[in-house]
């Protein structure tokens, strides 16, 4: 079976499986997520600074990071007297840059952190508003805007399902938005930082964009 036009196919083979669930059970430690982002980017680093950095005893830092290397996410090497960290590839340290990076872009949006937008609704759909997405949510999170409909953040629960839905190819996870299409980040946003005035800032931004980029979109026939 096909998740959508853009994804794997599934089920995954149960080996590959297990594998990506112990690396999300080796990153869900808070001690081990802090000490792998430490050493993104290619940084090499003794423990002492590791430690540091984490926000961890020493003691702490080095238990974890032999979890770490009997996992095979970190390595190390002896310089002189000091014994250097640093990632290896894999699993571990791409889910990491992933996490970490969509975190650090949320963050650029809005100051809460308690919800995250997971799914974007972008250009094609205004004026559109095809409900074909509405119909197959299994938690009513898809809103109608004057132009648009808008993903509640604070009620969807990452299911994928309005995705493939779509007929003109308007949803996007939010790390796999189109550049040119980024506005509509700030747009989604803004259902949730301004709650008492919701729909005037939705529909506010939709025509500004709509009438700075000239959209046109033609119905669906």
């Amino acid at each position: 079976m096909q998740l959508n036009s853009r994804g794997p196919d599934w089920p995954l083979h149960p080996a590959e499986l297990e594998r990506l669930v112990s690396t999300f059970r080796l990153l869900a430690d808070p001690g081990r997520l802090s000490l792998v982002a430490t050493l993104l980017e290619d940084r090499e680093l003794p423990a002492g600074v590791l430690a540091r950095a984490a926000a961890l005893s020493e003691t702490a830092a080095s238990q974890q990071l032999r979890v770490l290397r009997e996992a095979g996410v970190v390595r190390k090497r002896r310089v002189g007297r000091q014994i250097l960290y640093r990632l290896s590839g894999g699993d571990a340290r791409a889910l990491a840059r992933n996490g970490i990076a969509r975190a650090a872009f949320r963050s650029t949006y809005s100051t809460r952190k308690d919800a995250v937008v997971t799914y974007i609704i972008a250009e094609p759909c205004i004026d559109i508003k095809d409900k074909s997405c509405v119909d197959v949510c299994p938690v009513d999170c898809i809103h109608e805007f004057e132009r648009i409909l808008i993903i509640d953040p604070e009620e969807c629960i990452d299911c994928g399902a309005c995705e493939p839905e779509c007929p003109v190819e308007a949803i996007f996870p939010e790390d796999a938005l189109p550049d040119k299409w980024e506005p509509f980040v700030k747009i989604n946003y803004a259902f949730r930082d301004a709650p008492e005035e919701t729909a005037s800032v939705i529909n506010g931004l939709v025509d500004d964009y709509a009438r700075e980029h000239n959209v046109q979109n033609e119905p669906l026939s």
